[in-house]
């Protein structure tokens, strides 16, 4: 079994070297929510001479909810996708600066689920192409672990969100096995 407080905090560290996390102490079933904007490009002699640019952003929403069922799985991915979505800047004036890829990420932390709500999480196909992807497309990673027997679920879109918490889950079984 995976203590709560500890396991967010591993989780939470791990995106923090590359992403701007916030944790929310209000009691909602939002308990955190990391941004990560990652911008690449091509530069002819200096930087001033750019060939090309692009954006590539991640917004991830770490949600606690003790026993999950579908409603509340569906609530949550759309507060993930109504917060995340407007939040794609779509430059249709100056193609200087273009957008390439959006990830929003929904990420639950659970006791126990009901199988509709696990389904619900697998079954999660959200996913919007700009102009038939010439300015980017958004897709919606859904993932899951059940801190009670470790077990990780995820979308087609999360299998990298599953990995990097079935890593955690590892490495915080190794960490309890040597502090005991």
């Amino acid at each position: 079994m995976i203590e709560y407080d500890r396991f967010l905090n591993q989780i939470l560290n791990g995106y923090r070297t590359n992403y701007d996390v916030s944790v929310h102490d209000d009691g909602d079933d939002l308990v955190a929510t990391a941004e990560s904007h990652v911008r690449q490009g091509q530069h002819v002699v200096f930087k001033e001479f750019e060939m090309w640019s692009a954006n590539d952003d991640e917004y991830v929403y770490v949600f606690r909810i003790p026993h999950l069922t579908a409603e509340l799985v569906q609530n949550a991915i759309s507060r993930a996708y109504d917060d995340g979505f407007p939040k794609i800047k779509l430059d249709h004036v100056d193609f200087k600066h273009q957008h390439m890829c959006t990830r929003l990420v929904a990420l639950f932390l659970f006791d126990d689920a009901d199988e509709d709500a696990l389904t619900a999480i697998r079954k999660c196909k959200i996913y919007k192409s700009f102009q038939f992807s010439l300015k980017g497309w958004m897709e919606m990673h859904t993932a899951g672990i059940c801190l009670a027997d470790e077990r990780v679920i995820s979308n087609r879109y999360g299998r990298e969100t599953a990995k990097f918490l079935k890593m955690h889950a590892k490495h915080y079984a190794k960490h309890v096995e040597s502090i005991n």
